[in-house]
């Protein structure tokens, strides 16, 4: 017997994503909370077969101008079964049409593999015209020790953390909200090096707090002289660790403070017993030279581990109000040329 309602039980979800091979943040509860905090709404919505949860979603609504959606970020989670993933959008969509959504929007953290693509393709989905998260991603299994992790990085990334570590360059990591006021300092200069559109500080604050106190961290890199150069928010939520935000200003390119940060952060996940790092996106191999990923990717490859094509984002019309989101999002991916 196949039964779908919504899930009251927080405890319960995350019981579930305990269970997945990959567990993003953006899943869990407390990102619900966040963003009813940025005044939206969110519920988890799951498929029970035989009394046992085996399919969900944490769902978020999503207000803009430009039409309103309901947005699953980076879900549904569990097994992509056919017959679940009827029944379930079957019901959602009987929710968004409620509701009065223009459409539905999905972004899973599943392989792009043909099979995928098909299954919520014949649902009625369609390549959505810009994403939301990341959809090429990297990451490095934690598995393996330190020694090993460090053989299997780039010689070059290898000798520029010993320098850093040679040099002095100095790595600081809280957990004190307070101090996002030189992350986002960073931030600012580094949205506009790469051109790319940040989150807001109040974004950034909000996410952070709902994490705390044990499942995120700031990390921050000093020069010797005691300038700060680069900083990052990690995410250690269950089984991966997620490279959320990062900036750097690169004062001194003879001593890159991120390559010993990201190391630090690295270290920091296997020592809590977490099987993934997630760089989080990546230029995809036939990016145009504008992607505002390609001066980063290098980085992020440079440490080891392997990349991950996410089934991309795709969006399920509710209401011709979905049109005008179309033409709008069609024209700022083309701008944004990615």
């Amino acid at each position: 017997m196949i039964e779908i309602r919504q899930i009251k039980n927080k405890e319960e979800w995350e019981k579930f994503l305990s269970k997945q091979k990959f567990c993003p943040m953006t899943q869990s509860t407390k990102y619900g909370v966040f963003y009813e905090q940025m005044n939206e709404e969110s519920f988890i919505l799951g498929l029970y077969e035989n009394e046992n949860l085996v399919f969900g979603s944490l769902i978020l609504s999503i207000h803009a101008r430009r039409g309103n959606f309901l947005f699953l970020p980076y879900g549904p989670i569990g097994e992509q079964k056919k017959e679940y993933i009827e029944l379930f959008f079957t019901e959602l969509k009987k929710i968004a049409e409620q509701k009065k959504y223009s459409f539905l929007r999905i972004s899973p953290f599943i392989e792009n593999t043909k099979e995928n693509r098909e299954v919520y393709e014949n649902f009625g989905f369609k390549l959505a015209p810009i994403h939301i998260l990341a959809e090429t991603t990297w990451l490095l299994d934690l598995e393996n020790s330190e020694e090993d992790t460090l053989k299997q990085m780039n010689k070059n990334h290898r000798n520029l953390i010993k320098r850093c570590e040679k040099e002095g360059v100095k790595i600081e990591i809280t957990n004190n909200i307070e101090e996002l006021k030189d992350f986002n300092n960073l931030h600012d200069f580094t949205a506009k090096k790469h051109n790319f559109t940040r989150f807001s500080n109040d974004y950034i604050k909000k996410e952070f707090q709902n994490f705390l106190p044990n499942e995120v961290l700031l990390f921050k890199a000093f020069l010797p002289d005691g300038k700060l150069d680069a900083a990052a928010v990690i995410y250690f939520y269950k089984n991966m660790a997620a490279y959320r935000h990062g900036a750097s200003l690169n004062l001194n390119n003879k001593i890159p403070s991120s390559y010993l940060l990201q190391w630090t952060a690295i270290k920091e996940a296997k020592k809590r017993g977490i099987k993934y790092y997630n760089f989080w996106g990546i230029a995809p191999d036939n990016a145009k030279d504008n992607h505002p990923f390609k001066g980063i990717t290098h980085f992020k490859k440079g440490f080891g581990g392997f990349k991950l094509d996410l089934l991309p984002c795709h969006d399920l019309m509710i209401s011709k109000k979905y049109f005008i989101n179309l033409i709008i999002e069609k024209i700022r991916a083309k701008k944004r040329g990615f």
